[in-house]
């Protein structure tokens, strides 16, 4: 789906702001605080519900406002139906969602229609964060890709919390829970497997390797030692398991590195930020290999910490899939942003679009 029109109200210091977009490439500009950002936001949380700046930022509802709106247009280039008109409305009370003036159940009717890949200032987090950031990126993946996934991702966590109560209260009787806990274990871990498999594979693609320098690689752990069976390491580790209350080996310990080759330096934040852009672009190109749709770019303030090329090699690589591309840059009115590579172009300033070409 090709986001045709974005219409934001309320969000952060946006009061009102409407922008028909380029059907590839959008350049937003401005100085700091004008609202870029807010903007790339918007399309983010008509995605998926919530947005990408943590509480520091403050609440996404604007101060004084009463009533968050973003209403976005959206068509299909390859089908003759009507658009599709998405809102998502937030009080102090209250998030709601519509499709069509009518109200859905949530964001997860929504999210069918079109997805988002950002880059932004903390994307670095992705591979320097916690753990549990990189087994969100798995799922949030596999949930897409593979039919049947999220539901044994949800069964997994019903038999995963069955076998921590039964652990908080004792672990008395026989560990009826571990059969199925290592079946579905050893699904999800099958599954997570083969999907950076695949991505190592596409990161290794000589086009790839050559146009970014470097080659990197996927290290996975499957959140219990070596390729010995589950079950043994349940079975050992119970004593511990009682008095920690909880279950300490499989999935939920899963985790994967993502290496350059760069040496035993550690990478500078303009390598990771690198880094994290090819395992979304390996991410979208998988996606797209099994059937999957096209998605929208957000890519925040992409000049910050990257040199002229690797901006030029990021570009060029979403240029070869299909997809839609919003870029924000500080830059003023009528000056060509840095890194520029055509499309549409609008200015931003105080919350408000003041220009376009």
């Amino acid at each position: 789906m090709i986001l045709e029109n974005i219409a934001i109200s309320g969000l952060r210091n946006i009061n009102l702001l409407e922008l028909c977009a380029h059907s590839s490439l959008n350049w937003v500009t401005g100085p700091n605080g004008a609202g870029k950002t807010s903007l790339l936001e918007a399309i983010y949380l008509i995605s998926r519900g919530r947005g990408y700046r943590g509480r520091k930022h403050g609440p996404l509802l604007g101060t004084g406002r009463e009533l968050l709106e973003v209403s976005v247009l959206l068509h299909s280039p390859e089908e003759d139906g009507p658009p599709s008109r998405l809102k998502l409305t937030q009080s102090p009370n209250a998030l709601r969602f519509y499709e069509n003036g009518q109200a859905v159940s949530g964001i997860h009717s929504l999210r069918r229609r079109f997805h988002v890949r950002l880059i932004a200032d903390n994307s670095q987090q992705l591979l320097e964060g916690q753990p549990g950031l990189r087994r969100l990126f798995l799922d949030w993946n596999l949930f897409h890709v593979e039919p049947g996934y999220g539901r044994i991702l949800a069964e997994f966590r019903r038999v995963l919390g069955q076998r921590n109560a039964w652990l908080r209260n004792g672990a008395r009787g026989q560990p009826v829970w571990d059969a199925d806990y290592c079946r579905l274990a050893e699904i999800l871990n099958e599954y997570r497997r083969c999907f950076l498999e695949s991505l190592d594979k596409i990161l290794h693609d000589p086009a790839v390797t050559e146009e970014f320098g470097v080659a990197p690689g996927i290290n996975y752990r499957s959140g219990w030692p070596g390729n010995n069976q589950l079950a043994n390491f349940l079975q050992q580790s119970l004593k511990e398991d009682r008095e920690r209350g909880f279950t300490f080996y499989g999935p939920p310990r899963a985790d994967f590195s993502v290496y350059s080759h760069h040496g035993k330096s550690l990478p500078s934040r303009g390598q990771t930020k690198s880094l994290v852009f090819l395992l979304q672009f390996a991410a979208q190109r998988h996606w797209l290999s099994v059937g999957g749709p096209p998605c929208i770019w957000l890519l925040d303030d992409l000049g910050a910490e990257l040199d002229p090329h690797a901006m030029s090699s990021i570009l060029k690589a979403i240029a070869s899939m299909p997809a839609q591309v919003f870029v924000t840059a500080v830059a003023c009115l009528g000056t060509t942003p840095k890194g520029y590579a055509g499309g549409g172009r609008f200015h931003v300033e105080r919350g408000a679009l003041i220009g376009m070409a």
